[in-house]
């Protein structure tokens, strides 16, 4: 027998509900999915509850869950497929969804000695702004959000992060406190668009630094153009990269760079 069989469920609705923005910010909570994405998590998050299949349960994922029931400290409710599919945005859901409550991305949390931070500003698809964050994690950067559209907390985000969210130092703050705290840590800041004349390999990015990526639509805003700018080489008939794609880009010429001016 299952504890939650139903989808009519109170608790069930109530997990349904943190789908939306609204309900998130609400009740300060947010649903994982994923073993990668829960595993992450256990790492050093708040998980607060355990919503369990076992029918549909990966191998993975059953090593995962015998670790939390082991440990003994997450409550664990066990639910009927239909439930959990009820639940998930996933077509083919892991086996379980976990509830974490959000927390706060100050400015502070980000490292600024020797940085390597990626500002990504009025990034609205969440698919990006993990996109982003994942490729950050590899490049062993940080990532500020400026004038966030779209939470961290999204689904979304946490998927495509592939869990890096849980272990990536980010931060959300807008342009202009971005801005003043990039100058108080000396931090130097590269403004990636189209329109410079200067391509990104010839940069000097061996030091502190800030690469800013904006959206796709409109680019960056002008806070971040009157800094030095910076261009990805183009010559096919396209004049943009998905912004997730540059952000990977630039991140890896700044890793290049430093492993080749140090011993």
């Amino acid at each position: 027998m299952v504890d939650i069989a139903s989808t009519g469920n109170p608790r069930i609705k109530s997990l349904v509900r943190l789908r939306t923005r609204r309900q998130r910010d609400a009740t300060g909570l947010f649903l994982v999915e994923g073993e990668r994405e829960l595993e992450s998590a256990l790492g050093g998050h708040e998980v607060l509850d355990l919503y369990v299949c076992a029918d549909l349960l990966t191998e993975h994922g059953g090593r995962v869950y015998r670790r939390v029931e082991e440990a003994g400290a997450i409550p664990i409710t066990t639910v009927s497929p239909a439930v959990l599919h009820k639940v998930s945005l996933r077509g083919n859901p892991s086996g379980f969804v976990a509830v974490l409550r959000q927390w706060e991305a100050p400015l502070s949390a980000v490292p600024v000695a020797d940085a390597l931070v990626l500002v990504v500003e009025s990034i609205e698809k969440p698919g990006n702004l993990g996109g982003m964050i994942r490729s950050a994690n590899a490049a062993g950067a940080s990532v500020v959000v400026a004038e966030p559209t779209t939470d961290l907390f999204n689904s979304n985000v946490i998927r495509a992060s592939m869990g890096t969210l849980f272990t990536t130092p980010v931060a959300v703050a807008s342009t202009g406190e971005t801005l003043a705290w990039l100058g108080a840590n000396r931090i130097a800041i590269y403004a990636t668009t189209p329109a410079a004349s200067r391509d990104h390999t010839e940069a000097d990015l061996t030091g502190p630094c800030a690469l800013v990526v904006g959206s796709e639509s409109v680019g960056l805003t002008p806070a971040w153009l009157e800094h030095e700018r910076i261009r990805i080489p183009m010559t096919g008939t396209i004049d943009s990269l998905n912004a997730s794609v540059s952000a990977g880009i630039v991140l890896f010429e700044a890793v290049r760079q430093r492993r080749a001016s140090r011993p």
